[in-house]
């Protein structure tokens, strides 16, 4: 005698819905990968290598931003100096590192995530490419100047795009920091094609080891670098 079987068949999907479903699902997951790989890239405050250091910045409306502290013989000189200057000098008492130890800052941009703590350095030289800043006493440098009165050669490079007055910083003849000349240049708000002219011009330099970045930390492969973004 056959046994009557009291579960119910469950019901399939229809084949329309069940494609929105893997569709879905398959987003979902690419948005916390891209997530995931977001806060890996960016830095945590701390040191990244012998005497340079990362200071993770951000919020208040703002993007999570890195900006670069490199330790010199009077001090400490800046790359950027993040968005929200409550933040950043949280962040530099975790190093141990006051505000008045930074002697320069040297600005790639003037986007708010990336000048919104320079009230924060009072005692700090600051130097821009040809971007004004009506609220603070700055030096503007001119394309392919060098200045060596920080113990190491410092050498702006006019790459605007992204921004137009954006400029990247080729340090020490091996550390280049760049801002946000990386991020994807059909978002730019200036000029797209500019921009990729100039991020080819810029890690076209000889000798660069480290690339540092704004949003996406550094990167020492520079095939790989290129091949990303």
């Amino acid at each position: 005698m056959t046994e009557l079987n009291d579960e119910k068949p469950r019901k399939k999907l229809p084949p329309r819905k069940r494609k929105l479903f893997i569709i879905l699902s398959l987003i979902l997951i690419l948005i916390v990968t891209a997530l995931f790989a977001y806060s890996q890239y960016l830095h945590r405050t701390g040191e990244i290598m012998p005497g340079l250091y990362a200071v993770r910045n951000g919020g208040n409306g703002f993007p999570l931003v890195n900006f670069f502290l490199l330790k010199v013989e009077d001090g400490y000189i800046a790359f950027d100096s993040g968005a929200n200057d409550i933040q950043a000098k949280n962040e530099l008492q975790k190093l141990g590192i006051s505000s008045d130890d930074i002697i320069a800052v040297f600005i790639t941009h003037d986007d708010r995530d990336h000048i919104g703590s320079l009230s924060l350095f009072n005692n700090a030289a600051v130097y821009t490419g040809f971007v004004e800043l009506p609220d603070y006493s700055h030096e503007i440098m001119s394309d392919g100047e060098v200045i060596n009165k920080y113990g190491i050669p410092i050498q702006i490079i006019y790459t605007p795009g992204h921004t137009s007055g954006c400029a990247v910083y080729f340090v020490d003849g091996r550390f280049l920091f760049v801002g946000d000349l990386l991020i994807n240049p059909n978002k730019a708000r200036y000029d797209s094609e500019l921009q990729r002219v100039n991020i080819e011009k810029a890690l076209g330099i000889d000798g660069i080891e480290y690339v540092f970045t704004g949003h996406f930390g550094l990167f020492k492969n520079i095939r790989l670098f290129r091949w990303w973004f």
